[in-house]
């Protein structure tokens, strides 16, 4: 008898290896060979120089680390960078705290550097301590979403610093949605808030952490003195694994890549009286109410028809945010892979709730509108209590998405 060939055993590894999935591209590898390098490396390599000895403000947290996942606080140190201070953002420097630290300060006897909570900071004592250092570098992975407090950050930083004459050093990371392009609505001036909405832009703006600090000093704040490291070997549009770069969960709710992408879609109801499953195993995979019946629920999410994305029925129970100790039914979310409109997703799922459950209502904090804040604008609201289709929504904030999509292109660093 013939001895079976080896080119079954052989197909058998690469399928056990590289499993098939409706996004083949998440296991893209350059063909050069030439792996991704952020900003934080490449100024490790050529720019640390100009800052040898120099005493630096850093605003970071556990996110800023290189392929190798070593802390850009040490590399920097390593290099002879002088880290006077560092400013964290929500969640803390280590990224663990799911709301805002009460403490304005601490002192890190491991790192030998005092932490201070950027929430609790005004612009003006931002600035003081600032003038204490000769440059602040920024280097935390943002999420490319306005309502991500990060990007919030980078916009508080450079008010405080403008006019100083301080230089920004801005490190460059990819950004994890950028294939999904510009999306939702412009945020509107009376939408405005420091710690949700603030970047005047989309909800998403379909540009690296660089990319927006460069349209933000040339359109808003001139006086800001910025030098922004692009990374090398980047292009637009890349899913966060083809980067090669590990993910290290820019918060304590998006623990994989999958549950910030999903996030993207279902942030906005965080407008609407639903637990998004924060408090849970799968927060933001996980939405639904004490008084929705997932089954139900499930099969009106199926009818909307909303492509790359599955349902199944779930009940869960989240340990703190919305409903916390209760029973909730609903769905659980997966994504599939391909681009979508993470406004229209919201913008739909939104709309289902009002029209088929009486308890479904939009949440408000001293009588703002939650929803206005995270959309950027009220217009989503009141196409939603108007019952009027999601293109009409899009129609009315075309011309000032357009309006900064002009913009944009003269920020771009980086080719498709």
């Amino acid at each position: 008898m013939k001895k079976p060939g080896r080119i079954v055993p052989v197909i058998l590894m690469i399928l056990f290896l590289f499993p098939r999935c409706a996004d083949t591209s998440i296991y893209y590898i350059p063909s050069d060979g030439k792996r991704i390098q952020t900003g934080l490396e490449v100024f490790c390599k050529k720019n640390v120089s100009r800052y040898r000895g120099r005493k630096a403000v850093l605003v970071t947290n556990h996110s800023g680390v290189d392929f190798n996942l070593r802390q850009n606080i040490h590399l920097l140190q390593e290099k002879g960078v002088v880290i006077s201070m560092i400013m964290a953002p929500e969640h803390g420097l280590y990224g663990f705290q799911n709301e805002y630290d009460s403490n304005t300060s601490f002192n890190d006897e491991k790192l030998g550097v005092i932490i201070y909570n950027m929430h609790k900071l005004t612009g003006a004592e931002f600035a003081a301590l600032s003038r204490q250092a000769d440059v602040v570098i920024f280097d935390i992975q943002d999420m490319g979403m306005r309502c991500y407090t990060y990007i919030t950050n980078l916009k508080f930083v450079m008010d405080a610093l403008s006019g100083t004459g301080i230089e920004l050093v801005v490190l460059d990371r990819p950004d994890p949605i950028g294939f999904l392009g510009t999306d939702g609505a412009y945020l509107e001036q009376d939408c405005v808030s420091r710690f949700i909405s603030a970047f005047p832009s989309p909800f998403i703006y379909n540009m690296t952490i660089a990319e927006a600090a460069m349209y933000y000093r040339n359109e808003f704040a001139r006086d800001v003195k910025l030098t922004v490291v692009p990374m090398k070997n980047y292009r637009r549009g890349l899913r966060y694994p083809q980067t090669q770069m590990p993910w290290v969960p820019p918060s304590p709710n998006l623990p994989t890549y999958d549950s910030s992408v999903v996030y993207a879609a279902v942030v906005q109801m965080e407008g609407v009286n639903i637990s998004l499953g924060r408090g849970t195993a799968k927060p933001f995979e996980y939405i639904g109410a004490p008084w929705i019946d997932p089954y139900t629920f499930t099969e009106q999410l199926k009818s909307l028809g909303l492509k790359n994305f599955r349902f199944r029925p779930v009940r869960f129970m989240p340990t703190f945010s919305k409903y916390n100790g209760q029973v909730c039914g609903g769905a659980q979310i997966f994504y599939t892979g391909g681009e979508f409109s993470a406004t229209e997703f919201a913008y739909r799922v939104i709309m289902l709730l009002m029209e088929k459950y009486p308890q479904a209502a939009w949440t408000q904090v001293n009588n703002i509108y939650d929803i206005d804040t995270l959309a950027g604008s009220k217009i989503f609201r009141a196409c939603v209590d108007a019952r009027e289709p999601y293109a009409s929504f899009m129609k009315k904030i075309s011309t000032a998405v357009r309006a900064f999509e002009k913009k944009r292109k003269k920020y771009i660093l980086y080719p498709m």
